[in-house]
């Protein structure tokens, strides 16, 4: 008996045999892609090189050699080694994800206060994590305080990411933060 070869599209094989919703299925391929991406990112930026690289890739994401090796290329291409004095494409990507949550707060901040201005506001955390969707509250004043300054950004506690920041204030479910100079984005 003939066994059935995978669908080439691997969302649609694995949401047929498991009976989930294909959107559902891909969003997690994505993301677990995402995360491998990111710890192969992490290890290279961290210093570790060579066979000591492969075997930490393939230990923490489990994946086979080959899979490992590509992980790694495409971590060198994305980081590739920084000159001197010169910001590492990483942080520059994590300086641009903030920009990117600060615009969408900026516009549920429009939204939002167009016919009355609430005390409290409820924005999404600015952190450099892409995947980040919590939400934090912080006065309306304090929100109109903190975009007087384009490089100041409102985080959760815990997001916050020294290689491209430094924190300014602590509040109770907050940080603010201030991208460090080199690594400050606009579009």
């Amino acid at each position: 008996m003939r066994s059935r070869s995978p669908d080439p599209e691997p969302a649609a094989w694995l949401a047929a045999a498991t009976g989930d919703d294909p959107a559902d299925v891909a969003a997690a391929l994505e993301l677990g892609a995402r995360r491998r991406a990111f710890v192969a990112d992490e290890l290279l930026e961290a210093g570790f090189r060579d066979r000591e690289l492969h075997d930490l890739v393939m230990r923490l994401t489990g994946v086979d050699s080959a899979e490992a090796n590509r992980l790694v290329s495409a971590a060198r291409v994305r980081l590739v080694e920084p000159r001197p004095g010169s910001v590492p494409s990483r942080n520059w990507r994590l300086a641009e994800n903030e920009t990117l949550f600060r615009r969408v707060n900026e516009r549920r901040f429009q939204a939002e206060t167009a016919d009355a201005v609430p005390e409290w506001l409820e924005i999404v955390c600015e952190c450099a994590d892409r995947g980040c969707r919590r939400a934090l509250t912080l006065a309306t004043a304090e929100y109109e305080w903190l975009r007087q300054n384009p490089s100041r950004f409102a985080v959760l506690p815990g997001h916050e990411t020294p290689a491209v920041e430094n924190v300014v204030e602590r509040f109770p479910g907050y940080v603010i933060v201030e991208q460090h100079p080199e690594t400050r984005w606009s579009p």
